[in-house]
């Protein structure tokens, strides 16, 4: 009982931070109806009540929190049913989540946008995903930020935090999940990544020359046999190596410590 009293509260504090940097980022940007407050009576389509989505409305939507988290389901889909109903339910991540101030639901207006594959085809395209559910932070159109579970990285309010900011704050001695995915046992493994050269779902050689390239060769530590290692380990050395010589850059609102990271290149 303890335990789980601690992780909501946690899990609501980080709620807060992630909504208030999420509004910051709203009116860097100058989305006046977000950093009005406009948004805040939203239905579960994520539209105004009051709106009936069509028109004016329906064209205003697309623009309004471009930056958000999409949740991209697919049909018959036993998974993404499965992970949705795990952040659903009473308690769960989304009703900490939205007690925090987040917006979570199928409009573009929201936060955390669920959506299915068939209306976001040129996401899909750009994410090339193996599986379902997707999720990924987008911003302005482009993919900035993704997930890929199993990785021992649990898809829960800390991860969404990660996707919205660029900034892991989970902490430390946070609980995982058990690996899902194929591993060496020769490093850790992690849920939330950056591309490869713009790249979403690179394949493993790329990854490995990418990390022989230019950008990264001198960064390898020279027990690493990275030739060795399975793709899930080589995806999360690379974005370690981004995260730790810091090649991102900062959005407008890093003045402050709720600024999302960017990246300079792959």
């Amino acid at each position: 009982m303890r335990q789980s009293f601690e992780r909501t509260a946690w899990a609501l504090f980080v709620a807060m931070g992630l909504a208030t940097a999420l509004l910051e980022n709203s009116q860097a940007r100058g989305d006046d109806s977000v950093a009005a407050g406009k948004s805040v009576v939203v239905e579960s389509s994520g539209v105004h009540s009051g709106s009936n989505g069509t028109g004016a409305d329906a064209a205003a939507d697309k623009g309004l929190h471009n930056s958000r988290v999409v949740f991209i389901v697919a049909k018959n889909c036993p998974r993404c049913d499965e992970e949705l109903s795990r952040l659903r339910r009473p308690g769960g991540d989304f009703e900490v989540m939205r007690a925090g101030g987040w917006l979570v639901g199928d409009g573009p207006r929201n936060h955390i946008q669920i959506v299915d594959r068939d209306q976001v085809p040129e996401l899909v395209k750009k994410l090339d995903p193996r599986e379902y559910p997707v999720v990924a932070c987008i911003e302005q159109g482009e993919v900035v930020r993704s997930f890929k579970s199993g990785c021992t990285t649990p898809l829960d309010a800390w991860t969404f935090g990660f996707l919205a900011k660029g900034i892991d704050e989970r902490p430390p001695a946070a609980v995982l999940e058990a690996a899902r995915v194929e591993s060496t046992g020769s490093y850790r493994l992690r849920g939330n990544h950056w591309s490869v050269e713009g790249d979403w779902n690179p394949t493993r050689d790329k990854v490995i020359q990418h990390l022989r390239g230019p950008n990264h060769a001198s960064e390898l530590e020279s027990q690493w046999h990275i030739d060795a290692w399975s793709y899930e380990e080589l995806r999360s050395l690379h974005d370690d190596l981004h995260e730790r010589y810091d090649t991102y850059t900062t959005s407008a609102s890093s003045s402050s410590d709720t600024g999302a990271r960017k990246w300079k290149g792959g």
